[in-house]
């Protein structure tokens, strides 16, 4: 039996966060969402639950939130349940640091977006943005919470991670496979990262 993957990308990106992993997963079945930062959205979750789903930084959040019961188990690249620090999560980022962001945005999405991607180490894009996705994405990050997380979880954190410090990823997941690396290890290491997914993946026993 084929084994179904489904990957959702994180603020600021779009599913090609995933062409360098992509061509690694032969013999898998698999599917990849856009949450429309760039274009329409590509949202429509599959029918039937997905052996495993990946999400790679705010895409672990939304798969959390939005598509609980769509999948047999859940993987973690550069994610976390929870984005903002609160009383039980003070290792979440400071919230007045996406209330800037969200502030700024109305006025310059193109500039809070590429001061994101110069601060992750992608460099800005060459696109324009949709600011009210953009926006809506904020409002994840500001507000979402994922928690409780399955237990059987499976996270891959990066050592180096500028906006997922490992601190933050150990306080959101019991299973935290540290690699060097920063907040792209889909493109700065799409072998680890596949091998990662095939990893995760459950048993069909």
């Amino acid at each position: 039996m084929t084994s179904t993957v489904l990957l959702v990308h994180g603020w600021g990106f779009d599913a090609g966060v995933w062409d360098a992993v992509r061509p690694r997963l032969d013999g898998l079945s698999v599917r990849a969402l856009d949450l429309g930062f760039f274009g329409p959205p590509d949202l429509a979750l599959p029918a039937e639950p997905v052996d495993l789903a990946v999400g790679h930084s705010m895409g672990v959040l939304w798969l959390l939130t939005e598509g609980r019961g769509r999948w047999r188990r859940l993987a973690s690249v550069n994610g976390f349940p929870r984005f903002t620090a609160a009383a039980d999560f003070p290792e979440g980022t400071p919230p007045r640091m996406v209330q800037r962001m969200a502030a700024r945005l109305a006025d310059d999405p193109a500039g809070v977006l590429d001061a994101f991607r110069v601060r992750c180490g992608a460099g800005p894009t060459q696109r324009a943005p949709d600011a009210a996705r953009l926006a809506w994405g904020l409002d994840l990050l500001s507000t979402g919470d994922g928690r409780p997380v399955p237990a059987d979880t499976a996270a891959l954190a990066g050592e180096a991670d500028p906006i997922v410090p490992l601190a933050m990823a150990r306080a959101g997941f019991s299973n935290v496979h540290a690699l060097g690396g920063g907040h792209l290890l889909p493109l700065t290491d799409p072998a680890a990262v596949a091998a990662f997914i095939r990893e995760a993946l459950p048993s069909h026993e």
